[in-house]
């Protein structure tokens, strides 16, 4: 599947973005104690360790969503254990809730190509709609050969902006991507790709769903 650079570019744009949240607190906390080396440490030096303790962490946990959400890696999963716990890393201390069941989908899905790779790029999209967060729960009904599985986005606004909308769909071309939209884009190419049909469709004022069919 060939890919334009400008999506490349978008692609590291988003990564970076992301990332210079945490890792820029990171380095505020080690500069704060650099500047409290010859003075009484008091209550500050707690605090710069826990800065640094909850923003390396979180850039730990978006880091192994990258991995496997971008990555080869992704493509290489032999269960969902590790998708689901990245998903639920992701969404650690956020205000969205993930609903997603041990053994849902089985495991013997996940030795299909891309599956699980497929599944957090969704959730990933899922929570992005989500701008005040909600739930999202994931179901699951078939077998290898032929089945479905469900993420659903529950809470306000629960829909997807018009550009990641078309985005997901392909029906912009890689001029037209922002930052913004590269992930959902990234998302329906990945489905493509892996031969999965993708389908983003309202339930509700408040329910996004997310089908994954083959």
């Amino acid at each position: 599947m060939p890919l334009d650079i400008r999506v490349i570019e978008l692609l590291a744009s988003r990564i970076c973005h992301d990332l210079v949240s945490p890792v820029g607190a990171i380095r505020n906390g080690l500069e704060l104690i650099e500047e409290m080396e010859d003075e009484p440490s008091g209550g500050f030096l707690g605090e710069a360790v826990k800065l640094i303790d909850h923003s390396s962490g979180q850039a730990d946990r978006r880091l192994r969503v990258f991995r496997l959400a971008y990555g080869l890696a992704g493509r290489e999963q032999k269960g969902f254990s590790d998708t689901r716990s990245a998903a639920q890393g992701l969404l650690e201390g956020s205000r969205t809730r993930l609903d997603w069941p041990a053994g849902v989908p089985n495991d013997q899905l996940a030795f299909k190509r891309g599956m699980a790779k497929v599944l957090l790029n969704v959730i990933i999209l899922a929570d992005e709609a989500l701008t005040h967060g909600g739930t999202i729960s994931v179901a699951a009904q078939g077998d290898e050969q032929a089945g479905r599985v469900t993420i659903t986005a529950s809470g306000r606004p629960g829909a997807l902006k018009d550009e990641a909308a078309a985005a997901l769909a392909g029906t912009v071309s890689a001029d037209e991507l922002t930052p913004r939209a590269i992930h959902a884009y990234m998302t329906g190419r990945f489905a493509e790709d892996d031969g999965y049909r993708l389908a983003a469709t309202p339930g509700g004022p408040e329910t996004l769903i997310f089908t994954v069919e083959w």
